[in-house]
């Protein structure tokens, strides 16, 4: 049984302390947004062999049936709709207290093989406070920053607050509270689950100058596991190849 967590926009630089039962290593994403690298972990196709190649673009559910098969007695909670009709049952739910709630239902009462967790608190930089622990004072953002623009045109996750504040200081510390936060839910949740493999990667980083990802260099992303794995740099390529070993 596999449970695969992605959890959206997590660097690899920036994970926290983790128990020594989970093992880290450095993935490459291959994409910088979330359909193709979900659709790359999915297929163990590269972008662009299945043909996904930005989030929200016009005939990506037709790409993704011509590539991915139904998953039998599978779970996925995530609110890029798009993977849902390839599982068995299915949730928008997207942060991780929801997430885990739902997905234990499941468990209990299914047993299913398989379960895709795509979180999304640390993309949100949803740290509930948590984050002026790692304050450190106000940084000023340049100009260049504060005005840059998304590819698609669609504000960032923190637009109000960098348009407001400008202060990187604080994006920082809440991203990294995010950060922390969720994996102290990730750890109680899988520690519950000892009997399931668990793979848990990220589909992109985040760029801690621009605040954002689409559009920008955010590549390196962590491979984590509760078994132990060849000490290489990874893909999402071998993401894939893992959950479906």
């Amino acid at each position: 049984m596999i449970c695969l967590i992605i959890v959206d926009a997590l660097r690899y630089d920036c994970l926290p302390f983790l128990p020594k039962w989970l093992h880290v290593y450095k993935c490459r994403a291959l994409a910088n947004n979330t359909e193709p690298s979900i659709t790359t972990i999915l297929t163990g196709l590269t972008p662009e062999e299945h043909g996904v190649m930005h989030t929200g673009d016009f005939g990506n559910d037709e790409k993704l049936r011509r590539v991915l098969k139904p998953i039998p007695n599978s779970f996925i909670a995530s609110p890029a709709v798009i993977f849902h009709p390839f599982f068995t049952y299915s949730t928008t739910a997207k942060y991780s207290e929801e997430v885990f709630a739902e997905a234990k239902k499941y468990m209990d009462f299914n047993q299913v093989d398989f379960m895709l967790l795509h979180l999304m608190d640390v993309h949100d930089y949803r740290d509930i406070n948590y984050g002026m622990r790692y304050y450190e004072g106000f940084e000023e953002m340049s100009d260049e920053a504060v005005n840059w623009k998304i590819p698609s045109g669609l504000p960032r996750t923190q637009e109000m607050l960098i348009q407001t504040t400008r202060d990187a200081g604080l994006l920082k510390a809440k991203y990294k509270g995010a950060v922390v936060r969720t994996f102290e839910q990730i750890i109680e949740f899988c520690s519950s689950i000892p009997h399931y493999k668990i793979i848990i990667t990220a589909d992109h980083g985040e760029d801690l100058t621009y605040f954002a990802h689409d559009g920008l260099d955010v590549y390196d992303v962590p491979l984590i596991t509760n078994f132990r794995l060849e000490e290489k740099t990874y893909t999402h390529l071998d993401v894939a190849k893992l959950w479906k070993e």
